[in-house]
């Protein structure tokens, strides 16, 4: 039986060439790069096993050096390693995007709209669409990231139309507000969507990615449905929402300090360690949502409930209600197509 990956989360730097409005790093006091030693440290200490390296931050490419020598040094030293990565996508060139092809890397991009509710939102859209197109030259391809708010809940199902107007977009992924780094700002205007809002967004966005598969047989495959289709057909349980919740997640900070999360940077209760300073880190397991607002779903059984850190973070009810919506409706909208499909196979 192989061995489970550790997720290393590598904050290549605390700086970005963004200022998006509601950025979870943007409240931290985090602006230094992260130098290779401190991440030569912590691949030695986790190489045993193996590991997803993603490299985050503020944003990755602006510390582009680092990710050359850490994929070099796992390489040469032979550990089990892949790469993803999480950008904004603005620094994406014709250079690179040889290099991150070489990588083998997984990319994510983060796009909160069509171009005028991104750039309302996040900003240097049209640099972000080049990054886009430049990997697509290179024939690879991308998921796109898209962080759900009162701004642009209502124009969420037109990402699926700019996806396949993009080419190379495979997956399209919601994420809902953490009050987190400039969310807990007082002049940040961002708002969370309404529940309503959410489930008719998700609804949306599925039939406008059902209809160009129809139409062209490409595929872009929304998240949050894929998972609940994927737990729908081999009945898996609800153990663990993510890395995090089974103690395999470590956040490594430009300084080396360790959390279990990027969204848990000011938890000083959830500190994990730090290699320069420490033989050992120790391993937390975030805590799994109440699951006494589930007890008559049909779901629970399968469902792995809410975001461990964002329910942390938010400290209220208010967040599992969004979360229970997307989760439900994920699952309403794979379980009628699983249906259909079972009907059309019987005909």
């Amino acid at each position: 039986m192989a061995k489970p990956r550790n997720l290393i989360v590598l904050w290549t730097t605390g700086r970005c060439n963004l200022k998006c409005k509601y950025c979870y790093a943007g409240g931290t006091s985090i602006h230094a790069d992260m130098e290779f030693e401190t991440a030569k440290k912590v691949l030695d200490y986790f190489g045993k096993e193996p590991m997803k390296v993603q490299f985050a931050g503020g944003e990755p490419m602006l510390n582009f050096d680092l990710i050359r020598k850490v994929y070099k040094y796992v390489r040469e030293r032979g550990y089990d390693g892949s790469f993803q990565m999480q950008t904004n996508g603005t620094l994406i060139d014709s250079k690179k995007e040889k290099e991150i092809k070489e990588m083998n890397m997984a990319i994510g991009i983060s796009l909160d709209g069509v171009p005028e509710v991104n750039e309302h939102l996040r900003g240097k859209t049209k640099e972000v669409i080049h990054g886009i197109q430049a990997l697509c030259q290179e024939g690879m391809m991308v998921n796109i990231n898209s962080v759900v708010t009162a701004q642009n809940v209502e124009q969420i199902p037109k990402l699926a139309d700019f996806a396949f107007y993009l080419g190379n977009i495979g997956g399209i992924g919601l994420d809902l507000l953490r009050q987190a780094g400039r969310m807990k700002e007082s002049s940040c205007q961002v708002k969370k969507a309404s529940p309503s809002q959410l489930e008719s967004a998700l609804s949306s966005l599925q039939q406008r990615c059902n209809f160009w598969y129809q139409h062209s047989g490409r595929k872009i495959g929304v998240r949050e449905v894929e998972e609940a289709r994927t737990r729908l057909k081999h009945s898996l349980s609800n153990e663990n929402y993510c890395y995090a919740s089974c103690g395999r997640s470590f956040v490594v900070l430009p300084n080396g300090d360790i959390y279990p999360c990027g969204s848990l940077i000011d938890k000083p209760n959830l500190y994990m360690g730090n290699l320069q300073f420490e033989d050992k880190i120790r391993s937390i397991s975030l805590p799994k949502q109440d699951r006494k607002l589930c007890i008559n779903c049909k779901y629970i059984a399968i469902c792995p409930g809410g975001c461990p850190s964002r329910l942390i973070v938010n400290r209220n009810t208010s967040e599992e209600v969004l979360d229970c919506v997307m989760k439900k409706t994920a699952f309403e909208i794979a379980q009628e197509e699983l249906s259909s499909n079972r009907k059309e196979v019987q005909i």
